[in-house]
């Protein structure tokens, strides 16, 4: 991958799901994983969720040239593919848990059927990346479609998977990440009630202006040529993005 201008600045949170083989939309191969946190490496900042939510919250200068890691689901390869290329390179990363389903599959109910079937970290992994520095947050208890739960079980999924990831690790959860990305004001009250910031799956940079509560991301899939990764810093960049949001959105795959 090329160096990027130097000059070029910005803020972004890439999404990450299945670190490897396949033409799944959903998985980048642990090779290219490892040439993209080279890049990074030479050509941005990767920090902690937390100290960009700060500076949105204090109204503060986001940091420019900076990248946010996370990764949806806990995939088993997190584990065993992600965690150590992210050691040797000494970067932060936050992983989003559907916490009925640790130590088990991805085959939720509403799961589509195009989705591999795929092993998740079991919680005794988990607390060995926790120990190691790794971030967790929610990802809803069973990982359903939210905006369409009733309130009681919207309670349960939503401050239920924060008290079993205290629970298992010993450490706060701060940050939710939306199922499927999908919300509404009632499911955003109710996250707010429990969390500091969260995830959304609406593609966009990260702007000085941001819902603390519906966080914009990239996700990996987008950027997965050498030339567009090498890009994310680039003038252009923000119109690629743009480009693709208005795609997703007419393929349903974003609802706003």
């Amino acid at each position: 991958m090329a160096a990027a201008n130097p000059a070029s600045a910005g803020c972004v949170i890439l999404t990450y799901h299945s670190i490897s083989e396949g033409t799944s939309p959903l998985k980048i191969a642990p090779r290219l994983f490892a040439e993209q946190i080279e890049w990074l490496s030479s050509n941005a900042r990767v920090a902690p969720l937390d100290e960009v939510v700060e500076c949105l919250v204090e109204s503060k200068p986001l940091p420019a040239r900076t990248v946010v890691l996370t990764f949806d689901d806990g995939f088993a390869d997190f584990y065993t593919h992600a965690a150590p290329v992210l050691r040797g390179a000494n970067m932060p990363a936050l992983v989003f848990l559907p916490t009925a389903f640790c130590g088990g599959t991805n085959r939720w109910p509403g799961q589509p059927g195009w989705v591999e079937e795929q092993p998740l970290m079991s919680w005794n992994q988990i607390r060995e990346l926790a120990a190691q520095g790794f971030g967790f947050g929610a990802h809803s208890v069973t990982h359903p479609d939210l905006a369409h739960t009733s309130e009681p079980e919207l309670e349960q999924e939503i401050a239920g998977s924060k008290r079993a990831i205290e629970q298992q690790t010993g450490h706060e959860v701060k940050f939710f990440c939306y199922p499927y990305g999908h919300f509404n004001s009632q499911v955003r009250r109710s996250v707010s009630r429990h969390y500091r910031a969260a995830c959304s799956t609406r593609t966009a940079m990260l702007g000085a202006r941001a819902d603390v509560f519906a966080l914009p991301r990239v996700d990996a899939h987008l950027v997965r040529h050498p030339v567009t990764f090498g890009n994310l810093f680039t003038v252009p960049f923000p119109l690629y993005l743009a480009a693709r949001r208005l795609v997703r959105q007419l393929r349903g795959i974003e609802s706003y």
